[in-house]
């Protein structure tokens, strides 16, 4: 079809420059066609339109027509490049049938997880609410609710520590009475007896675990000792005493020798006789061969005793290994240390 308009524009051109050609003829002898005179025609005019005529047919015949698109030339193909060509593409089939192999996911191990910290959760106060008005002397028993909110199982070797305030009677440390589970509560009791002199008093205990160490933070008992009618008592004046006050003075430890996992917690008691009421100060001393060991003892305290029997613990954790000594020392109204207990902690 392109073939056919070509000839035909070339056909129609050349029909054009013959009658541009005539014309120019006729022009230059001042004769029309139909044998009238005419006015004479520069030559160099005529051929110049006869020209800008060709070229803008040649142009709109070229614009209309569609040039014909060449075929490619047929590519000769080497037969070892072919033979090349094939080899790959079996060698990528291959990749992709081993890429496409499915693998087996592997075995999700089925050994427990490890347990654990022990975590002790404070619920509430059921007996003596924090500010609880008792008499000089008058025994109590103050009950806590604790959650075990850890994932092991506390036993009846866990214990409920006093470690720090004023100590309300002689003990210092009460054991569970049974088995408590993760999310179980339990509440742990401890029968105390309020100071001889008036005063507001606080006494801090913490859990204890089976190896010996201390968990969370401490509960503890708060109370207001007050007259019968609600006067409160004047304390007696330290140094007014006469006499001795204190005798028996011994301290222990709970294992003089450990070696085992850190950190550890070692139990110093010291068991006295108070011969007469007095508000006694007191305070733990320690001493370590051990070069550049410090230690981190409790502050000294001031507590009412009436005459009687008592005993004093100090729980004390250690994460490094020591050697050294500890003592309980009253240092007002009178001044009385007790022997010094040897220990000895290594870590391993």
């Amino acid at each position: 079809m392109g073939r056919k308009n070509l000839i035909i524009a070339i056909a129609v051109l050349a029909v054009a420059v013959i009658a541009l050609v005539m014309a120019l003829l006729f022009a230059m002898r001042g004769v029309s066609p139909g044998g009238q005179p005419t006015a004479t025609l520069d030559s160099n005019i005529v051929l110049t339109a006869a020209a800008d005529t060709a070229n803008a047919r040649l142009t709109e015949l070229a614009l209309s027509t569609p040039s014909a698109t060449p075929e490619p030339p047929t590519p000769t193909i080497d037969p070892a490049l072919t033979a090349a060509a094939q080899t790959l593409e079996a060698q990528l089939t291959q990749q992709a049938v081993l890429t496409l192999t499915p693998v087996a996911s592997p075995t999700t191990s089925s050994a427990p997880t490890a347990a654990l910290s022990d975590l002790a959760m404070y619920v509430a106060d059921i007996t003596i609410p924090d500010g609880t008005d008792l008499e000089p002397g008058e025994t109590f028993v103050k009950t806590w609710r604790i959650k075990n909110a850890g994932t092991t199982i506390w036993t009846p070797s866990y214990t409920l520590v006093f470690i720090d305030g004023q100590q309300m009677g002689n003990i210092t440390q009460v054991a569970l009475k049974s088995n408590v589970a993760p999310g179980e509560t339990v509440d742990i009791s401890v029968d105390l007896v309020a100071p001889s002199v008036a005063g507001t008093y606080t006494a801090y205990w913490k859990m204890l675990n089976a190896a010996a160490q201390f968990f969370n933070d401490p509960v503890y008992v708060q109370i207001d000792v007050v007259t019968t009618d609600g006067a409160t008592l004047v304390p007696s004046p330290t140094g007014e005493v006469s006499g001795p006050v204190v005798s028996n003075l011994v301290m222990s430890v709970d294992s003089a020798s450990y070696t085992g996992s850190c950190p550890h917690a070692y139990t110093f008691s010291a068991s006295f006789t108070v011969l007469q009421a007095a508000a006694l100060t007191y305070q733990l001393e320690a001493g370590s061969d051990t070069p550049g060991f410090q230690f981190d003892l409790p502050a000294a305290q001031t507590s009412s005793f009436a005459p009687g029997d008592y005993s004093l613990s100090f729980p004390l954790e250690f994460n490094a290994s020591v050697s050294g000594w500890v003592r309980l020392h009253f240092t007002s109204p009178v001044d009385v240390a007790s022997n010094q207990v040897q220990f000895t902690l290594t870590c391993q």
